[in-house]
Protein backbone atom coordinates (compact mmCIF):
# COMPACT_ATOMS: atom_id res chain seq x y z
CA UNK A 1 0.00 0.00 0.00
CA UNK A 2 1.41 3.38 -0.99
CA UNK A 3 1.50 6.56 1.03
CA UNK A 4 -1.32 7.75 -1.25
CA UNK A 5 -3.69 5.53 0.73
CA UNK A 6 -3.82 8.07 3.55
CA UNK A 7 -7.23 9.12 4.76
CA UNK A 8 -8.97 11.28 2.17
CA UNK A 9 -12.40 12.84 2.25
CA UNK A 10 -14.09 12.32 -1.10
CA UNK A 11 -17.01 14.46 -0.02
CA UNK A 12 -14.80 17.44 0.76
CA UNK A 13 -12.25 16.55 -1.96
CA UNK A 14 -9.48 16.91 0.58
CA UNK A 15 -6.24 14.93 0.86
CA UNK A 16 -3.83 13.23 -1.51
CA UNK A 17 -4.58 11.61 -4.84
CA UNK A 18 -2.77 10.74 -8.10
CA UNK A 19 -2.23 13.50 -10.63
CA UNK A 20 -4.93 13.73 -13.28
CA UNK A 21 -3.20 15.78 -16.01
CA UNK A 22 -6.45 16.32 -17.90
CA UNK A 23 -8.00 18.27 -15.02
CA UNK A 24 -4.99 19.25 -12.87
CA UNK A 25 -2.62 20.80 -15.42
CA UNK A 26 -3.85 24.35 -15.00
CA UNK A 27 -3.82 24.25 -11.19
CA UNK A 28 -0.37 22.64 -11.10
CA UNK A 29 0.93 25.36 -13.42
CA UNK A 30 -0.49 28.04 -11.13
CA UNK A 31 1.00 26.33 -8.05
CA UNK A 32 4.49 26.08 -9.58
CA UNK A 33 4.38 29.67 -10.85
CA UNK A 34 3.39 30.93 -7.38
CA UNK A 35 5.71 28.83 -5.23
CA UNK A 36 8.74 29.34 -7.49
CA UNK A 37 8.05 33.00 -8.27
CA UNK A 38 11.28 34.73 -9.20
CA UNK A 39 13.09 31.41 -9.58
CA UNK A 40 11.86 30.25 -12.99
CA UNK A 41 13.81 31.24 -16.07
CA UNK A 42 12.01 32.64 -19.10
CA UNK A 43 11.43 29.22 -20.65
CA UNK A 44 10.09 27.73 -17.41
CA UNK A 45 7.80 30.69 -16.79
CA UNK A 46 6.44 30.53 -20.32
CA UNK A 47 5.73 26.82 -19.98
CA UNK A 48 3.79 27.05 -16.70
CA UNK A 49 1.73 29.88 -18.16
CA UNK A 50 0.96 27.70 -21.18
CA UNK A 51 -0.07 24.95 -18.75
CA UNK A 52 -2.47 27.37 -17.10
CA UNK A 53 -3.89 28.55 -20.42
CA UNK A 54 -4.36 25.05 -21.83
CA UNK A 55 -5.77 23.86 -18.50
CA UNK A 56 -8.66 26.29 -18.89
CA UNK A 57 -9.98 24.51 -22.00
CA UNK A 58 -10.38 21.08 -20.41
CA UNK A 59 -9.71 17.85 -22.28
CA UNK A 60 -8.82 19.68 -25.50
CA UNK A 61 -6.10 21.64 -23.69
CA UNK A 62 -4.79 18.42 -22.16
CA UNK A 63 -4.65 16.81 -25.61
CA UNK A 64 -2.83 19.79 -27.11
CA UNK A 65 -0.39 19.84 -24.19
CA UNK A 66 0.69 16.28 -24.97
CA UNK A 67 1.91 17.50 -28.36
CA UNK A 68 2.99 21.06 -27.57
CA UNK A 69 4.57 20.84 -24.10
CA UNK A 70 7.44 18.72 -22.73
CA UNK A 71 6.84 15.77 -20.32
CA UNK A 72 7.16 18.26 -17.43
CA UNK A 73 3.55 19.27 -18.17
CA UNK A 74 2.21 15.70 -18.12
CA UNK A 75 4.01 13.97 -15.24
CA UNK A 76 3.31 11.02 -13.02
CA UNK A 77 2.88 11.93 -9.37
CA UNK A 78 0.49 13.14 -6.71
CA UNK A 79 -1.34 16.27 -5.73
CA UNK A 80 -2.81 17.37 -2.41
CA UNK A 81 -6.27 18.91 -2.47
CA UNK A 82 -8.03 21.08 0.06
CA UNK A 83 -11.77 21.29 -0.72
CA UNK A 84 -11.12 20.70 -4.40
CA UNK A 85 -8.18 23.11 -4.73
CA UNK A 86 -4.74 21.72 -5.59
CA UNK A 87 -2.41 23.08 -2.89
CA UNK A 88 0.54 20.71 -3.21
CA UNK A 89 2.28 18.65 -5.87
CA UNK A 90 5.16 16.22 -6.40
CA UNK A 91 6.05 14.88 -9.85
CA UNK A 92 8.01 11.93 -11.20
CA UNK A 93 9.67 12.47 -14.59
CA UNK A 94 11.47 9.91 -16.73
CA UNK A 95 15.07 10.40 -17.88
CA UNK A 96 15.50 9.80 -21.59
CA UNK A 97 17.67 6.75 -22.39
CA UNK A 98 17.69 5.71 -18.71
CA UNK A 99 14.45 3.75 -18.20
CA UNK A 100 15.31 2.83 -14.61
CA UNK A 101 16.19 6.40 -13.59
CA UNK A 102 13.60 9.05 -12.70
CA UNK A 103 13.60 12.65 -11.49
CA UNK A 104 11.62 13.88 -8.49
CA UNK A 105 10.51 17.39 -9.45
CA UNK A 106 8.01 20.19 -8.79
CA UNK A 107 7.69 19.49 -5.07
CA UNK A 108 5.59 22.52 -4.16
CA UNK A 109 3.09 23.46 -1.46
CA UNK A 110 1.38 26.83 -1.07
CA UNK A 111 2.88 28.73 1.87
CA UNK A 112 -0.33 28.78 3.92
CA UNK A 113 -0.48 24.96 3.85
CA UNK A 114 3.13 24.26 4.85
CA UNK A 115 4.37 22.64 8.08
CA UNK A 116 1.53 20.14 7.99
CA UNK A 117 3.52 17.23 6.54
CA UNK A 118 1.99 17.62 3.07
CA UNK A 119 5.32 17.75 1.21
CA UNK A 120 6.65 14.73 3.11
CA UNK A 121 3.50 12.71 2.31
CA UNK A 122 3.65 13.67 -1.37
CA UNK A 123 7.32 12.74 -1.68
CA UNK A 124 6.81 9.41 0.10
CA UNK A 125 3.94 8.62 -2.26
CA UNK A 126 6.08 9.43 -5.30
CA UNK A 127 8.90 7.20 -4.01
CA UNK A 128 6.42 4.36 -3.48
CA UNK A 129 5.25 4.91 -7.06
CA UNK A 130 8.88 4.79 -8.26
CA UNK A 131 9.31 1.41 -6.61
CA UNK A 132 6.07 0.14 -8.15
CA UNK A 133 7.30 0.97 -11.65
CA UNK A 134 10.66 -0.67 -10.82
CA UNK A 135 12.78 2.46 -10.87
CA UNK A 136 16.32 1.89 -9.62
CA UNK A 137 17.34 5.48 -8.94
CA UNK A 138 15.55 8.73 -8.20
CA UNK A 139 17.43 12.03 -8.48
CA UNK A 140 16.43 15.58 -7.66
CA UNK A 141 17.70 19.14 -7.73
CA UNK A 142 17.08 21.46 -4.78
CA UNK A 143 18.32 24.97 -4.09
CA UNK A 144 21.17 24.73 -1.63
CA UNK A 145 19.69 27.54 0.47
CA UNK A 146 16.49 25.57 1.08
CA UNK A 147 17.66 23.83 4.23
CA UNK A 148 14.22 22.54 5.16
CA UNK A 149 13.81 20.74 1.86
CA UNK A 150 17.32 19.32 2.01
CA UNK A 151 16.72 17.98 5.51
CA UNK A 152 13.52 16.30 4.32
CA UNK A 153 15.37 14.56 1.52
CA UNK A 154 18.16 13.56 3.91
CA UNK A 155 15.64 11.91 6.22
CA UNK A 156 14.13 10.04 3.27
CA UNK A 157 17.52 8.60 2.33
CA UNK A 158 18.68 10.91 -0.45
CA UNK A 159 22.41 11.62 -0.59
CA UNK A 160 24.20 14.58 -2.20
CA UNK A 161 26.32 13.71 -5.22
CA UNK A 162 26.91 17.16 -6.75
CA UNK A 163 26.57 20.86 -6.01
CA UNK A 164 26.41 23.20 -8.97
CA UNK A 165 26.17 26.95 -9.49
CA UNK A 166 24.08 28.71 -12.11
CA UNK A 167 25.91 31.56 -13.86
CA UNK A 168 24.73 34.23 -16.28
CA UNK A 169 26.70 36.61 -18.48
CA UNK A 170 24.69 39.58 -19.76
CA UNK A 171 25.01 40.78 -23.37
CA UNK A 172 28.17 42.80 -23.61
CA UNK A 173 30.03 44.67 -26.29
CA UNK A 174 33.35 43.69 -24.71
CA UNK A 175 34.70 40.41 -25.97
CA UNK A 176 37.45 38.67 -24.02
CA UNK A 177 40.73 37.97 -25.78
CA UNK A 178 41.28 34.37 -26.76
CA UNK A 179 44.36 33.21 -24.82
CA UNK A 180 47.45 32.01 -26.64
CA UNK A 181 49.63 29.05 -25.85
CA UNK A 182 46.84 26.82 -24.53
CA UNK A 183 45.64 23.59 -26.19
CA UNK A 184 42.12 24.81 -26.98
CA UNK A 185 40.72 24.14 -30.45
CA UNK A 186 37.48 23.45 -32.24
CA UNK A 187 36.46 19.84 -32.05
CA UNK A 188 36.72 17.63 -35.12
CA UNK A 189 33.43 15.97 -36.09
CA UNK A 190 34.67 12.47 -35.37
CA UNK A 191 35.73 13.45 -31.84
CA UNK A 192 32.15 13.63 -30.60
CA UNK A 193 32.53 10.06 -29.26
CA UNK A 194 35.24 11.28 -26.87
CA UNK A 195 32.90 14.04 -25.64
CA UNK A 196 30.14 11.50 -25.11
CA UNK A 197 32.48 9.34 -23.02
CA UNK A 198 33.55 12.37 -20.96
CA UNK A 199 29.91 13.39 -20.41
CA UNK A 200 29.04 9.97 -19.02
CA UNK A 201 31.97 10.21 -16.63
CA UNK A 202 31.14 13.72 -15.40
CA UNK A 203 27.35 13.29 -15.32
CA UNK A 204 26.52 9.74 -14.17
CA UNK A 205 23.05 10.97 -13.16
CA UNK A 206 22.17 11.07 -16.87
CA UNK A 207 21.39 14.79 -17.01
CA UNK A 208 23.24 17.86 -18.18
CA UNK A 209 20.68 20.24 -16.78
CA UNK A 210 18.23 20.93 -18.30
CA UNK A 211 18.97 18.35 -20.99
CA UNK A 212 18.87 14.55 -20.80
CA UNK A 213 22.33 13.14 -21.46
CA UNK A 214 22.06 11.86 -25.02
CA UNK A 215 24.50 11.48 -27.93
CA UNK A 216 22.50 14.13 -29.77
CA UNK A 217 24.05 16.81 -27.55
CA UNK A 218 27.41 16.14 -29.22
CA UNK A 219 26.80 14.58 -32.62
CA UNK A 220 27.66 16.83 -35.59
CA UNK A 221 24.64 18.77 -36.86
CA UNK A 222 25.42 18.38 -40.54
CA UNK A 223 22.09 19.57 -41.94
CA UNK A 224 21.99 22.71 -39.79
CA UNK A 225 25.57 23.51 -40.73
CA UNK A 226 24.83 23.03 -44.44
CA UNK A 227 21.87 25.41 -44.16
CA UNK A 228 23.97 28.03 -42.40
CA UNK A 229 22.04 27.57 -39.15
CA UNK A 230 24.96 26.56 -36.99
CA UNK A 231 23.81 27.08 -33.42
CA UNK A 232 26.15 24.58 -31.80
CA UNK A 233 29.90 24.79 -31.36
CA UNK A 234 32.36 22.53 -29.57
CA UNK A 235 35.82 23.31 -28.20
CA UNK A 236 38.14 20.68 -26.74
CA UNK A 237 41.25 20.57 -24.55
CA UNK A 238 43.54 17.55 -24.89
CA UNK A 239 46.56 16.69 -22.78
CA UNK A 240 48.72 13.64 -23.40
CA UNK A 241 46.30 12.45 -26.04
CA UNK A 242 43.40 12.41 -23.56
CA UNK A 243 40.37 14.69 -23.64
CA UNK A 244 40.53 16.65 -20.39
CA UNK A 245 37.79 19.21 -21.03
CA UNK A 246 35.22 20.34 -23.54
CA UNK A 247 32.89 23.28 -23.97
CA UNK A 248 29.75 23.04 -26.09
CA UNK A 249 27.22 25.74 -26.94
CA UNK A 250 23.54 25.76 -27.84
CA UNK A 251 21.78 28.92 -28.93
CA UNK A 252 18.54 29.63 -27.07
CA UNK A 253 16.60 31.70 -29.58
CA UNK A 254 13.74 32.61 -27.30
CA UNK A 255 16.15 33.89 -24.64
CA UNK A 256 18.62 35.31 -27.18
CA UNK A 257 21.56 33.84 -25.37
CA UNK A 258 23.99 30.91 -25.47
CA UNK A 259 23.80 27.97 -23.09
CA UNK A 260 27.31 26.73 -22.34
CA UNK A 261 27.95 23.09 -21.43
CA UNK A 262 31.34 22.90 -19.71
CA UNK A 263 32.78 19.51 -18.76
CA UNK A 264 36.18 19.12 -17.09
CA UNK A 265 37.87 16.06 -15.61
CA UNK A 266 38.71 16.25 -11.88
CA UNK A 267 42.41 16.29 -12.80
CA UNK A 268 42.09 19.45 -14.89
CA UNK A 269 39.61 21.41 -12.80
CA UNK A 270 40.58 24.84 -11.64
CA UNK A 271 43.08 25.56 -14.42
CA UNK A 272 41.34 25.08 -17.79
CA UNK A 273 37.92 26.69 -17.30
CA UNK A 274 39.02 30.29 -17.85
CA UNK A 275 40.94 29.69 -21.10
CA UNK A 276 38.16 27.50 -22.49
CA UNK A 277 35.43 30.01 -21.71
CA UNK A 278 37.48 32.95 -22.97
CA UNK A 279 38.19 31.20 -26.28
CA UNK A 280 34.52 30.37 -26.72
CA UNK A 281 33.25 33.86 -25.87
CA UNK A 282 35.86 35.49 -28.12
CA UNK A 283 34.74 33.49 -31.13
CA UNK A 284 30.98 33.07 -30.77
CA UNK A 285 29.01 35.12 -33.31
CA UNK A 286 26.98 38.08 -32.10
CA UNK A 287 26.96 39.86 -28.76
CA UNK A 288 24.36 37.75 -26.97
CA UNK A 289 24.56 36.75 -23.32
CA UNK A 290 25.39 33.31 -21.96
CA UNK A 291 24.25 30.97 -19.19
CA UNK A 292 26.36 28.29 -17.54
CA UNK A 293 25.78 25.51 -15.01
CA UNK A 294 29.01 24.34 -13.36
CA UNK A 295 30.42 22.66 -10.25
CA UNK A 296 30.11 25.02 -7.28
CA UNK A 297 33.28 26.42 -5.78
CA UNK A 298 35.44 25.51 -8.79
CA UNK A 299 37.24 28.15 -10.90
CA UNK A 300 34.89 30.84 -9.62
CA UNK A 301 37.41 33.66 -9.96
CA UNK A 302 38.13 32.65 -13.57
CA UNK A 303 34.42 32.65 -14.39
CA UNK A 304 33.79 35.99 -12.64
CA UNK A 305 36.68 37.58 -14.57
CA UNK A 306 34.72 36.88 -17.76
CA UNK A 307 31.78 38.99 -16.54
CA UNK A 308 29.64 36.11 -15.28
CA UNK A 309 27.73 36.38 -12.03
CA UNK A 310 26.14 33.55 -10.11
CA UNK A 311 22.36 33.47 -9.70
CA UNK A 312 21.91 30.42 -7.47
CA UNK A 313 23.47 27.21 -6.21
CA UNK A 314 21.80 23.82 -6.51
CA UNK A 315 22.34 20.56 -4.70
CA UNK A 316 21.85 17.36 -6.65
CA UNK A 317 20.73 14.40 -4.55
CA UNK A 318 20.04 10.77 -5.36
CA UNK A 319 18.21 7.86 -3.77
CA UNK A 320 19.37 4.43 -4.85
CA UNK A 321 16.38 2.12 -4.76
CA UNK A 322 18.58 -0.79 -5.79
CA UNK A 323 21.14 -0.26 -2.98
CA UNK A 324 23.87 0.90 -5.33
CA UNK A 325 24.81 4.56 -4.94
CA UNK A 326 25.11 7.09 -7.71
CA UNK A 327 28.77 7.83 -8.29
CA UNK A 328 29.95 11.21 -7.06
CA UNK A 329 30.59 13.82 -9.74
Amino acid sequence: MTAAALTRSKKLRTGMRPVQPRSDMGQIGRLIETVFAGQLDAAGLRMVREMRSLGRVGWLGWLLARFLLPPFANPLGYVWEEEGRVVGNASLLSVERYPERWVLANVAVYEEYRRRGIARSLVRAVLDLAREIEAKKVVLQVRSAQEGARKLYDVLGFRTFSTRSAWIRPPSGRRPTAPKGVPVRLRAAEEWHAQWTLANRIHPEGLIWPYPLTPGLFRPQRLSTALGLKTRHHWVWYEGGQLQASLSTRYLRQRRCWRLILMVTPEARGRVEGPLLATCLARLPGQDGAVLDYAAGVAEDQIKDLNFHTTDTFTWMGLDLASRGINAE
